[in-house]
């Protein structure tokens, strides 16, 4: 393949492992949250453990937990990725400002999914219904996957940039434009960060 080529496909396939680390990372952590949740309200330990603790608190360790436990899968696949990359020749496409961007919208990503995981499994009483809730969660955290091609195709269209600042695909979708030069301008990411928090 000719350097533009490869340039162009580096541009493509850079963002598109980006964000799907990140999708990968927060359904590994966000699923098993729910699960627990509810496993702990259907067999009452969430009383014992009600008793020592207030509500926020009980929640709050669980997803700082979980930030914990992405952050460190994140790190594992993260350099495995990186020196893949540079073994291979392609280290030079992979962006360092690029990384640490992903770490800040990875924790506000697992801290907002999270959030809406623990409510489900907080609002419903078995496992039949905690499905049934679910569906919806599960579908506004794939919404960058239904667009992010066009994302990446134009990231400074009009509707990159709105649909990049809706706050539940902002973490994806802003790094995706983060990743394609130039990127977007310094108040776009920083007010992303903003509605998602």
């Amino acid at each position: 393949a000719q350097p533009g080529q490869v340039n162009k496909a580096a541009h493509f396939v850079v963002p598109m492992i980006f964000m799907f680390l990140m999708f990968m990372v927060v359904m590994l952590g966000a699923t098993p949250l729910m699960h627990g949740v509810l496993e702990e309200k259907m067999q009452r330990i969430a009383e014992v453990l009600l008793g020592s603790v207030t509500p926020f608190q009980l929640m709050a360790g669980k997803l700082l937990g979980m930030v914990g436990v992405s952050l460190t899968v994140m790190t594992l696949y993260m350099t495995c990725g990186i020196v893949a990359a540079g073994w291979s020749g392609y280290g030079q496409y992979v962006p360092a400002h690029l990384i640490k961007w992903f770490v800040v919208y990875q924790v506000l990503a697992v801290l907002m999914f999270g959030s809406m995981f623990g409510a489900v499994g907080a609002a419903c009483s078995d496992l039949k219904e905690a499905q049934s809730a679910f569906f919806p969660v599960w579908l506004i955290v794939c919404i960058p996957l239904f667009v992010w091609v066009q994302v990446v195709r134009e990231p400074s269209s009009t509707f990159s940039t709105v649909v990049s600042l809706f706050p539940p695909a902002t973490p994806m979708l802003m790094l995706l434009r983060q990743a394609v030069p130039p990127g977007p301008p310094l108040w776009q990411p920083l007010l992303g960060i903003l509605l998602v928090a």
